[in-house]
């Protein structure tokens, strides 16, 4: 998944310390990402000497940064382009972005409009003002990987930036648990009843500011599929025989496919009255 990096390290332990010139310093910019020409990140050396950098965290033991100045010599590519690079850069280039775009959120203070400054001793934006401390957003989400018997429940989002099938998902409402969340998102995105929640694990998905929550559930393939079609374009049982393009590798979406494909998902309650 997205942060399974070992043996490279991720720390986001604040300590901002001043950058050097080999340190991987990004730059986002009109829904884009500056990469050099071989794809790789820009480094401090990339940019001009007087131009600001803002410390973001550590990785391998050294800073990355972030610049709002565009590094020489470097391509502005689609911000999409950070899926597709090689583990570890996705997951560290992901991460920066969620954090350029909460930085970019907060500039002015949501409480009394005064400009933010950041913190000195945390990773936080701070009003001088009124004294209004805003954090790093992140919005709790479940996915949930349905089947009945030997069948598995896909989907194919509208809104989805590839012809591919994936699993039910969606944010908390507020007052939900997990658990409510999912059984809501099946419910409204396809009309099935779920039961037998268990949990799969989960992921921090950066390119949305989100924490997904994976779970497996059942369905009863003899109740009518009932689509959101202001979400979803199809939904549709599948066999392992049959299966679909579904979603790409770095995702908790696929790593739960994969383990329904293998068997290895998440022990569940004896199987009950399930159609297959």
């Amino acid at each position: 998944m997205l942060h399974d990096i070992a043996p490279h390290v991720y720390s986001n332990a604040f300590h901002p310390h001043p950058a050097r010139l080999e340190d991987k310093t990004l730059c986002f910019a009109q829904g884009g990402v500056y990469l050099r020409e071989d794809g790789s990140f820009p480094l401090r050396r990339d940019y001009p000497a007087e131009a600001e950098v803002l410390y973001l965290f550590d990785y391998d033991g050294a800073g990355v940064y972030l610049s709002r100045e565009a590094p020489l010599g470097c391509t502005l590519r689609p911000v999409r382009a950070l899926r597709e690079l090689a583990q570890p850069d996705a997951f560290l280039g992901g991460t920066a972005q969620h954090l350029s775009d909460w930085y970019g959120m907060t500039r002015f203070c949501g409480r009394c409009g005064a400009k933010m400054t950041h913190s000195a001793t945390e990773r936080a934006m701070v009003c001088p003002a009124c004294g209004n401390t805003v954090y790093p957003r992140i919005s709790p989400a479940v996915i949930v990987l349905i089947t009945c018997g030997e069948r598995i429940l896909l989907a194919q989002g509208k809104h989805y930036a590839g012809n591919f099938y994936s699993l039910i998902a969606g944010y908390l409402e507020i007052g939900e648990s997990l658990e409510q969340a999912a059984c809501r998102e099946a419910l409204e995105e396809t009309g099935l009843h779920i039961r037998d929640l268990t949990y799969f694990g989960n992921q921090p998905w950066p390119f949305t500011d989100t924490q997904m929550v994976g779970f497996f559930a059942r369905a009863d393939d003899r109740e009518p599929i009932r689509l959101q079609e202001e979400e979803l374009r199809d939904a549709r049982w599948f066999t392992r025989d049959d299966m679909p393009v579904t979603a790409p590798g770095i995702s908790i979406a696929s790593a739960m496919i994969d383990a329904w494909r293998k068997g290895t998902g998440p022990a569940m309650p004896p199987e009950g009255d399930a159609h297959g």
